[in-house]
């Protein structure tokens, strides 16, 4: 944990980030980071090839200028890296190349290991909990008129922007409050958040978020408590994912749970989904 007294060389490592409950943010590097052109684009982008996703993930070099990150030549494969990552659709430049391409990008990134990171991560992190802190304002305020929001597509994407906002962001100066914590932002908005999770349309908007967000989203949802059907909304909330996803091993894995062992089972292959790059065809 992070105190005042700690000296200017403190980096980000591994055990730090583990701590803080942000060990799905790490990935493992398979070769050095590459600053190359992307071939449709026409423009030069650093390319990320990772253990944990299969695709190739782009960072802009406006990012790493604007934030004076250093990728060093001796970063290499088994290296790793604490990353955020969202998708965007950008217009192609390349002579044939279709119209718009489809790119998984970092959306922040963070090198271990250097002392300058661990301040601006600090600083990240404290940003975080600003915008957590409006999101959680937004909710205590509408969170009423969700049973009457989540049959219309733009009002329930408002909801979960806005709780992917919210999270379990660490603060860096002191214990982390265990009033901030997912579970108790689910079961606090129970009423509110069980027609949300019985919308047709939370699945398909849901899968659509980045890895992390996705993947958070689903963890908070898994709390919320539903006083009228019980946890028979959780497994249909499961199966609906599943059934959403296009994946017909996680759809096969997904419906109808009937045991805690098949439950386990559904619930390890919905988190390895949201946390890959996998998405759901034509999505």
């Amino acid at each position: 944990m992070y105190t005042p007294a700690m000296s200017r060389g403190a980096v980000l490592d591994e055990g730090f980030i583990r701590s803080l409950g942000l060990a799905d943010q790490l990935l493992t590097l398979e070769r050095a980071i590459e600053n190359r052109h992307h071939p449709q684009l026409q423009e030069a982008l650093f390319h990320l090839t990772t253990r944990e996703v299969e695709e190739t993930i782009y960072l802009e070099r406006r990012y790493v200028f604007e934030h004076q990150v250093s990728i060093k030549a001796s970063y290499g494969k088994g290296d790793r890296v604490l990353a955020w990552l969202h998708r965007v659709v950008l217009p192609a430049s390349a002579p044939g190349a279709p119209a718009k391409v489809e790119l998984l990008m970092v959306r922040e990134l963070f090198m271990l290991g250097e002392w300058r990171e661990f301040h601006r991560f600090k600083s990240f992190v404290k940003s975080m909990r600003i915008a957590d802190a409006q999101s959680r304002g937004w909710l205590a305020e509408h969170h009423r008129d969700f049973p009457a929001m989540c049959g219309d597509r733009a009002a329930l994407r408002r909801i979960l922007d806005c709780l992917t906002s919210c999270a379990e962001w660490p603060d860096l100066d002191d214990a982390v409050s265990h009033a901030d914590s997912l579970e108790q932002l689910a079961k606090t908005y129970s009423r509110g958040l069980a027609p949300v999770r019985l919308s047709a349309l939370l699945p398909g908007l849901l899968l659509d978020y980045a890895p992390d967000q996705r993947f958070r989203l689903f963890r908070l949802f898994s709390f919320v408590e539903d006083a009228e059907h019980g946890s028979a909304a959780l497994v249909r909330f499961i199966g609906a994912l599943g059934a959403a996803s296009g994946d017909a091993a996680l759809a096969a894995a997904t419906t109808q749970p009937r045991t805690s062992r098949e439950l386990a089972r559904a619930l390890g292959a919905v988190r390895e989904y949201l946390l890959s790059a996998k998405r759901p065809a034509g999505g």
